[in-house]
Order: structure tokens, then sequence, then C-alpha cells
């Protein structure tokens, strides 16, 4: 409730302020794939996953990307495999954190797996440590451990804000070995709190005390931390919206029509993430038609 409490006064304040400071959209970066051909085609290459190992392999892929051109801090949003599907890790999720967390930490696991190059045919060694003293908040780190320290790698499992001395510490004592931060349990969009604390002088130290991320993401940046892999999804307009981040490549919006059809096209790219109005502007300019949505279990 207080939390509830706090978001509506930020709310109330952001709604005072200037429309095109905070609620701007800019066409310059949701660009339709007919006026970009081009880059286009080169980011809806990588198409949304339809597994988990072809996810894997998709991360994998903007890791070392992002390591190719000296960014060795990555931040990567994993969607989760349950029956047979990849499944966001939001709120149409079926459980708490610890389920996701059980479907989170084996990802990580795998995904350092592939990173880490063995030597001489000997794959490095896998060992996790929970971070989370009380045991129910799902919070973990993996190590992989080459025999060339060169090769180790670290891969925090949903940290929380509360780690961020623990991510501090892991960055710089691993030098330009990588460190992964996935499916961090801070949210990659701004709620009202995260906006205030944006702002400049005690606003934005009153959003910050009060919860924002701001101040966060801050550190974050400061120590290198880049957002490479990332996954969304949402409706809009009735169809089925999924948002990628895959370095270099940017972002692409991609949406489908209905339960039946399972092709996934490229609507959007740019980069930035398009915002929801960016979406729903170009499925009318493409003549999507509007539907009575069919995507029940989709947020």
């Amino acid at each position: 409730l207080k939390r509830m409490f706090l978001l509506q006064t930020a709310a109330l304040y952001l709604q005072s302020c200037t429309h095109q400071s905070t609620f701007h959209i800019s066409v310059r970066h949701g660009v339709p794939l007919a006026c970009a051909a081009g880059v286009a085609e080169t980011r809806a290459a990588m198409s949304p996953p339809n597994s988990k190992d072809q996810m894997l392999y998709q991360a994998d892929a903007s890791v070392r990307a992002a390591r190719a051109d000296g960014i060795n801090r990555c931040t990567l949003r994993l969607f989760l495999p349950r029956n047979n599907e990849l499944c966001p890790a939001d709120e149409s999720w079926e459980g708490g954190i610890m389920q996701l967390f059980a479907k989170t930490s084996p990802l990580t696991q795998d995904l350092l797996r592939r990173l880490s190059s063995e030597i001489a045919g000997v794959p490095p060694a896998l060992s996790e440590t929970r971070l989370d003293k009380s045991g129910v908040d799902g919070e973990s780190v993996w190590m992989a451990q080459s025999s060339r320290p060169q090769n180790d790698a670290v891969g925090f499992v949903q940290p929380s804000t509360e780690q961020l001395g623990m991510i501090t510490k892991l960055s710089n004592d691993a030098g330009s070995r990588p460190v992964l931060l996935i499916n961090p349990q801070w949210k990659e969009r701004d709620d009202p709190l995260d906006a205030l604390s944006r702002q400049g002088g005690a606003l934005g130290l009153l959003g910050n005390f009060l919860g924002g991320k701001a101040a966060m993401e801050n550190q974050l940046r400061e120590l290198g931390f880049v957002d490479v892999y990332t996954l969304a999804q949402y409706r809009c307009r009735g169809s089925l919206i999924c948002l990628m981040l895959a370095y270099p490549y940017g972002w692409t919006a991609f949406y489908r029509e209905g339960v039946e059809d399972k092709v996934w096209k490229p609507l959007i790219t740019s980069d930035t993430r398009p915002t929801y109005q960016e979406v729903e502007e170009a499925l009318k300019e493409a003549d999507v038609p509007f539907r009575l949505t069919e995507f029940d279990s989709v947020v």
C-alpha cells in the first residue's frame, strides 16, 4: 500500500510536468521497416527465438559481439521455458520469485557454459553461490572457472538492488572477464518513481530515496554495464508484440496476428526501445487490423 501511494503521488507530480519533456514520442527513433530497408534487414535477421536453445544461441552471440567491441559488462533479460514454450518473466508469469529463479538459474549456467572456452578439451568448472540469506529472494551468482583465469566468467541470477555492492566488487575484480546480469529484479520499464528519480535537484533525490532506479542505473553505467539482449512481450490492438534487443542490431518490434499466426513479422527498428504508441501507430500504418485479443495469457 505504501508503494502504491508513493507511485500515485509521483504520477500526479509527473502529470503536472510538461508533456514534451516526459512523454514526448520521437518518430526519428521508431522507423517503419519500409523506410529503412538496409538497416532493417540486418536487424530483423535475428527474429524472436522459438526454443530455449535458439534463445541461448542469440544471447551468446550478443555477448560475444559486445565483447568484441570492448563491452564486458552485460545485462540480459531472457524468456523462461515453460510447457515447451518460452514465456516472459513478467506479471504474466504464474508463480513467485522462487519459481522464476528455478528457471533462470539453469539458463544462466547454460549461457556461461557456452561463453567459457574449453582448454585442451577440459570444460570450465561451474559453481553457484546463493546471495539471498533468507533463501526466498531467488538470487545467486554463477562462476565459470577455466584453467586460464582470463577465460573465467561471472553471471548474476535475478540480482536485486541490494546486490549492487557485490556486483560492484566482482566487476572491479573481474577486469576484462565478462560479468553478466541475468533477469535483474528491477523492471526494464519505468514506473512514476523511476521517472521522478530522473528529475534534477531535490525531486530527483526524493525519487531515488523512495525507490526510483536512476541512481542505481548510473552506478551500473559507471561500471560499464550495457543492455545487450532483451526480450519483452505484450499485446497491442489485439496483436501479439515482441520487442527484441540484440547487440549490435538495436531494437526490433515484431508482431503476430491471432493464435494461428506462428510467424513473427518485423514492424519497427530503432536504436532505442520502441514505445507502445510507436508500435500502435506502426500497426495502423501497416494496415494490421484491430482484433479482439486471443492472447489471454499475455499481459
